[in-house]
């Protein structure tokens, strides 16, 4: 399902027709309703018990096998290219600017 909804969020990006912006505003908005509750499980169950259910060190070689992972799909820059990619792609649809998220 992720990898679908990131999908058409890439094919419908670059589009600037009324079509393709209403494709991608329903292909973000589904990927936050997926995403929302995921990441909260995460940050409040799973990390959580992973760190009392493996030694510190263990924690951290998964740590160093993570970032090498990282490294053989991205490259050794990986993380900032993608951070950048990110970025980009939200320059590119006109959400990169935080401030007309915010509450005044």
């Amino acid at each position: 399902m992720a990898s679908r909804v990131t999908q058409s969020i890439l094919q419908y990006a670059p589009g600037r027709d009324g079509d393709d912006r209403h494709r991608l505003v329903a292909s973000i908005q589904s990927f936050i309703t997926m995403y929302r509750p995921h990441a909260a499980r995460e940050d409040t169950d799973l990390f959580p018990m992973l760190r009392s259910l493996v030694s510190a060190h263990e924690y951290n070689a998964m740590a160093e096998d993570f970032e090498k992972k990282e490294h053989e799909l991205f490259g050794e820059d990986g993380f900032e290219k993608m951070a950048k990619r990110v970025a980009d792609l939200e320059q590119s649809i006109g959400i990169d600017d935080l401030a007309q998220f915010t509450p005044r």
